[in-house]
């Protein structure tokens, strides 16, 4: 009895040693991680470093073994925050992103556009050609504009028009966040809409857009009837300059992807349709980025009551010319092939320069300094 007492009495006297000895070991880790996460990891010198991957794969074993018998709590909650630390996403890989969506806003998008500018045009027609039929139904033929439109459409759409009154304040600031969320939405979902349905035999796609330009026009129609259309356009033009073609540019490229399923060319069908989609890719993204900007105009600038409606029109304008000479200049010069992104010289250069500064920062770390 006395022997297994004694046995009892080393193993207990082994297992406080080793527990003791484990606790200054995750005092040291969390040491690390924490210094790791206030600077950065790359800050950390060369022995830190190797003892910071020495002391986590340790701590990783050690939870695997507890977890067979009773699970550790603050042992897996530092091994997880170790995780978070080693394994976030490095500077680089964040870089790579901002150099991807710059390559998507400085080439990808506007050389996009230019070369799916047929079926923009034909987008752009039946949007417009549908406002204008719109507008000479409602003014010319006052007594068919409800079966044109439809009596719900018609009542809402006299409704704002009657409400967009000199200084009148229909949408109150409080009201302006919610207000983007919810026109943010329905924008996307109107756009992609358009883009999915495009793909059908590209009909649906322009029956979307046609519908679109009957709204656009209708508003229009009333906001003249009623005496209204000065500030009516002076909410309309500020996003609508930038929502309609966002549209456009979604009906696009779903209007691609649609014509290659009816006229795949030498390709099978379904190639045909993939390929088409992936050359619209970049119209996609750059109508959700539009959209996104769009709403933010429309739910904070367009409805401010204080801002006078000419001001607002010269923003549209503003607005048009920048979006004009960005889509065009930018897309022709793309297309051409002038500038490369990352391959012309002050682009190379740039990358040359964060090259050397990264293996400084290296080199630095794994001498110690």
């Amino acid at each position: 009895m006395d022997a297994n007492r004694r046995l009892a009495e080393i193993a207990a006297e082994r297992n406080r040693q080793r527990l003791e000895k484990l606790q200054k070991r995750w005092q040291e880790l969390e040491q690390l991680i924490r210094q790791a996460q206030s600077f950065s990891i790359r800050y950390l010198k060369a022995d830190e470093l190797l003892q910071l991957g020495k002391l986590y794969r340790l701590a990783v074993a050690e939870l695997a073994r507890s977890n067979s018998l009773t699970p550790n709590r603050p042992l897996h909650r530092l091994v997880g925050w170790g995780y978070s630390v080693l394994y976030a996403q490095p500077p680089l890989q964040r870089l790579k992103f901002w150099h991807s969506l710059a390559r998507l806003l400085w080439r990808d998008f506007p050389a996009a556009v230019i070369n799916h500018l047929p079926f923009l045009l034909l987008a752009a027609s039946a949007l417009f050609m549908s406002s204008a039929l719109t507008v000479l139904v409602v003014l010319k033929r006052p007594e068919v504009a409800s079966a044109w439109l439809g009596e719900n459409l018609t009542m809402i759409l006299q409704e704002v028009a009657q409400r967009h009154k000199p200084g009148a304040d229909w949408l109150p600031l409080m009201g302006r966040p919610f207000a983007f969320w919810v026109i943010l939405l329905n924008n996307l979902r109107v756009a992609l809409m358009g883009y999915g349905f495009g793909m059908i035999a590209m009909l649906p796609s322009l029956y979307v857009l046609f519908v679109n330009g009957k709204i656009v026009g209708g508003a229009i129609a009333f906001g003249y009837q009623f005496g209204t259309l000065g500030e009516l356009l002076g909410f309309l033009l500020p996003h609508g300059v930038v929502e309609l073609p966002a549209f456009l540019l979604a009906a696009t490229a779903g209007l691609t992807v649609g014509y290659r399923w009816l006229c795949p060319g030498d390709l099978p069908r379904f190639a045909a349709m993939v390929e088409a989609s992936r050359k619209s890719v970049p119209l996609v993204l750059g109508a959700l980025l539009m959209l996104l900007y769009a709403a933010s105009v429309e739910a904070f600038f367009s409805p401010h009551e204080k801002i006078p409606a000419p001001a607002k029109w010269l923003f549209a304008v503003v607005e048009v010319v920048v979006l004009t000479i960005y889509l065009a200049g930018r897309g022709i010069t793309s297309k051409l092939g002038q500038e490369t992104w990352g391959k012309g010289k002050w682009e190379g250069e740039a990358i040359r320069q964060i090259v050397r500064w990264a293996n400084r920062q290296i080199g630095k770390a794994a001498n110690g300094e």
